[in-house]
């Protein structure tokens, strides 16, 4: 959801961004993306992952590149990674982070004014048992109180600014967390998306999004 009260979307199967207003019509926001999520940031600008077309023929696409869409263009602004997934900002919007969905990493980078990144580190370190080495991290969201939740195979996993995963929730039926998102009413439910079925709780943090103020973070507690 952009700060306009539009929703923006992005697919892998499709070629472009588009947005929905309220009464569900959709315009074109930029044409020849592919992706597999979408960000929305305070500006009005877009952050996208994967699958962006690297110029060497519409047959090789990169599924870690990371691509920043604003007035009518698109940059790319980070590759490299295994497979980018989910990505979010920080309360403070300076710091974005962004999953490394085939392995057990995500990436934390400084937001420039111009949209760019910079700052790039291998940050946020996942569970995974003790032979794996992927969590299959997907969706991503932070609370307005600054801790960052993460849809990875053993449920949501919780992250304070340190890093390392805290808790881990897993989802009653102990399936595939694949996106995650924090609303409601009162802003502090959390939800977790598992196939054809959605899970519920409510939790002590609140939700925060493109429509926020900027919030300062003081360290996260559990």
């Amino acid at each position: 959801m952009g700060a306009d009260g539009k929703l923006y979307t992005v697919a892998d199967m499709g070629d472009k961004i588009m947005s929905y207003d309220s009464s569900g019509k959709g315009s074109v926001v930029i044409e020849g993306m592919h992706g597999n999520s979408i960000l929305a940031m305070p500006d009005g600008g877009l952050y996208c992952t994967g699958l962006y077309y690297t110029g060497l023929g519409d047959k090789v696409p990169d599924a870690g590149a990371i691509v920043h869409v604003k007035d009518g263009k698109k940059a790319l602004v980070d590759s490299g990674l295994k497979y980018a997934t989910g990505l979010a900002y920080r309360p403070d919007q300076w710091l974005l982070t962004v999953q490394d969905g085939n392995s057990k990493w995500a990436y934390s980078y400084r937001i420039n004014a111009d949209g760019s990144l910079t700052n790039k580190e291998r940050y946020f370190s996942y569970y995974v048992a003790d032979w794996d080495d992927d969590a299959g991290a997907r969706g991503l969201c932070y609370a307005q109180e600054g801790q960052m939740f993460a849809a990875t195979r053993t449920g949501v996993q919780i992250s304070a600014d340190d890093g390392p995963t805290q808790v881990i929730l897993p989802v009653p039926d102990n399936s595939r967390v694949t996106a995650v998102c924090l609303g409601g009413k009162d802003l502090d439910t959390l939800y977790a998306f598992c196939g054809d079925k959605i899970w519920k709780r409510k939790v002590k943090v609140h939700a925060m999004g493109a429509f926020s103020p900027w919030m300062k973070v003081n360290g996260t507690k559990l």
